[in-house]
């Protein structure tokens, strides 16, 4: 799976020519359109960024607040004053990592050939965004959500609130093919498709087979949503 190393954070907007692509706001909130932030904002950073680090290579189960502390390279003194109880961590890390995701989107985003069409842009992008590290940190916390009435609910509120912002965000890639009818049922089929191939990476490493299936589904889902919207007038008509 690899580490997860933070280098990327919502206050990074300047990064990204598509900070302003819809839904950005909604995925990485107000935080993100601010630089201003104090010594305790940075280092309540730390010590998500640690607790990420620690649900990748221990799993939520044996993670402790001491491992985020040694990953943090900060004293328990100081995470108690941010984060008094293991649950108060993992309920802040919950949004943590939805954003971290968020940012991951638009990053992935710049790195794709401006020159491939929008649906296939959206495509790779969606595909990235599921084999980098930050999914198997998300993975650890809904799988321990299944037995944990907090962390189930704040999961709930947070997928809710963000989720909706990283739809647009993917829609903002798509370009005119986001107007077809069907796009909305493609979009949620492909993200439902790859969250299972992603699933299947910890017991079979390989992507090979994985990726000719993709491809497969992407040429069923491009021909369900041409270029050109449903009701776009024709190109014969006169003007």
């Amino acid at each position: 799976q690899g580490s997860y190393r933070a280098e990327l954070h919502p206050w990074d907007r300047d990064r990204f020519r598509l900070y302003s692509a819809p839904g950005v706001d909604d995925v990485l909130g107000p935080r993100f359109a601010t630089f201003q932030f104090d010594g305790d904002r940075a280092t309540s950073i730390s010590m998500l960024d640690a607790t990420l680090a620690c649900l990748l290579d221990l799993g939520y189960a044996r993670m402790t607040t001491s491992d985020v502390c040694a990953r943090a390279g900060l004293s328990r003194g100081a995470l108690l004053h941010h984060f008094p109880t293991k649950q108060a961590l993992v309920v802040e890390a919950v949004e943590h990592v939805v954003k971290q995701m968020g940012v991951e989107i638009l990053s992935h985003a710049e790195q794709v050939a401006c020159s491939d069409a929008p649906l296939a842009r959206m495509f790779e992008v969606i595909w990235a965004n599921f084999v980098q590290p930050l999914f198997h940190a998300a993975l650890e916390l809904w799988v321990a959500a299944r037995t944990d009435r907090e962390l189930y609910a704040h999961l709930v509120r947070t997928e809710r609130l963000r989720g909706s912002g990283i739809l647009r965000l993917y829609a903002s890639l798509a370009g005119a093919s986001a107007r077809q009818e069907r796009f909305a049922d493609v979009l949620q089929l492909t993200l439902h498709l790859v969250r299972g191939m992603a699933l299947q990476r910890i017991l079979r490493a390989s992507d090979t087979e994985r990726r000719r299936l993709y491809e497969l589904w992407k040429s069923m889902a491009s021909a369900a949503l041409p270029d050109r919207p449903a009701h776009a007038p024709s190109a014969r008509g006169g003007a």
